[in-house]
């Protein structure tokens, strides 16, 4: 997410914080709360578009048990898909090099499990592996990464992305992204090409990369890639409490512009980053989770408004391959929360409305092919067709 200087100082010591301590605050001896009985949807065509809620991992206590709790509250949502996004780390935007932290990435035989639950489940599996700097100086992001030798920070990256196609291969994972809003990165197109082509050899699912909102014209890879990836935080009011018309307006020149675009590329789009906190301005500006932070009302009524308009403006469009939700966390929500979590909130209810509608509608509409593969999908239409050559 593309934001303020001084808001990135901000959440860069809010993340810094968290990182050092935080996680070890959950580190609690007493049990686990038991799973809850949830309601486990038939799946879905895999031709069928993606409607799914995002899960991050951001460290490894208990995390299979506390992941599944998620999985099975996503599924319960109605979801067919979940997007589960973990990071390996540098230290700030000029490190030589990409590390793997132990505390915060699950092993080879979590992630088997993790997956495996999710498939149990009848959710299809995004997996989204993403770089993040544990110790960013002033308001760098990941957006900035310049390393003092890009050819080691490459050859870090490539070891990286193939270990989690490897994953992504042996637990038979739908759909895997090769990078996140790695803005300074997209301008080496020719180590996009040769990473694409390495990871294909050890990995058949689809593939995409997720573009920051406003860089997605930008690159030139997307020819190699199955999805057009993007997340979703554009302005659309001046003023906090904006109408659900005033929303459904704001869109209509976003969409216009998108799949204008879209056009030229030829590739179905995922909307990888679909969400807004339940504070009042999330309208304004969408990716700050600091601009107003107070549980109010009207900041949940503007979350389900924003929810509401998103759902309308892209309904039922043939180039949208997918659509997942930002996110599910093991947090309370409800009135206390302002964060971008739907749950307990008024924006739930939308989802859970929405997720059935994305599922009758494809039980009425998308036709099953033949084929003897397992969990990958091979010749869907629009949503899940291609691989990566235009």
């Amino acid at each position: 997410m593309n934001r303020p200087r001084w808001i990135m100082l901000v959440v860069a010591a809010a993340a810094a914080s968290w990182y050092t301590f935080g996680h070890h605050l959950v580190q609690s001896k007493a049990k686990p709360p038991a799973l809850a009985a949830a309601k486990v949807y038939d799946p879905v065509p895999n031709e069928a578009p993606l409607h799914g809620m995002a899960v991050q991992i951001t460290h490894v206590y208990d995390v299979v048990n506390r992941t599944k709790k998620l999985l099975s509250e996503v599924a319960d949502l109605g979801a067919d898909t979940v997007m589960l996004s973990a990071a390996r780390y540098q230290a700030h935007a000029a490190s030589p090099a990409i590390v793997n932290d132990p505390q915060r990435m699950p092993t080879d035989e979590q992630w088997r499990a993790i997956i495996g639950a999710a498939h149990a489940l009848h959710l299809r599996v995004l997996l989204m592996p993403i770089v993040l700097l544990s110790d960013p100086k002033g308001t760098e992001w990941r957006g900035e990464i310049k390393p003092p030798n890009w050819d080691v920070w490459w050859q870090s990256y490539d070891d990286y992305i193939l270990h989690m196609a490897r994953i992504a291969e042996a637990n038979h994972v739908e759909v895997m992204t090769v990078g996140s809003e790695l803005v300074s990165t997209e301008k080496y197109t020719d180590r996009w090409e040769k990473l694409i082509r390495q990871v294909r050899k050890v990995y058949r699912g689809k593939l995409s990369y997720s573009a920051n909102w406003d860089h997605y014209r930008n690159i030139e890879f997307w020819k190699d890639l199955d999805y057009v990836g993007m997340t979703t935080y554009y302005q659309l009011s001046d003023d906090p409490n904006p109408t659900l018309g005033k929303l459904l307006d704001a869109w209509k020149p976003i969409q216009e512009e998108i799949l204008s675009w879209q056009k030229t590329v030829r590739k179905p789009i995922i909307f990888t980053e679909v969400g807004w906190c339940s504070q009042e301005g999330a309208s304004v500006e969408a990716w700050n989770y600091y601009h107003k932070q107070q549980a109010t009302a009207a900041g949940r009524e503007e979350q389900r408004r924003l929810y509401a308009a998103f759902m309308q403006t892209w309904r039922d469009c043939p180039q949208v391959g997918g659509v997942i939700w930002w996110e599910w966390t093991d947090s309370d929500g409800g009135d206390d929360d302002y964060n971008y979590t739907p749950r307990g909130k008024p924006a739930e209810k939308e989802l859970r409305r929405w997720f059935r509608e994305r599922r009758d509608w494809a039980r009425r509409n998308i036709r099953p092919t033949s084929r003897k593969t397992e969990n990958h999908s091979d010749a869907p239409p629009l949503s899940l067709q291609g691989r990566g050559t235009g």
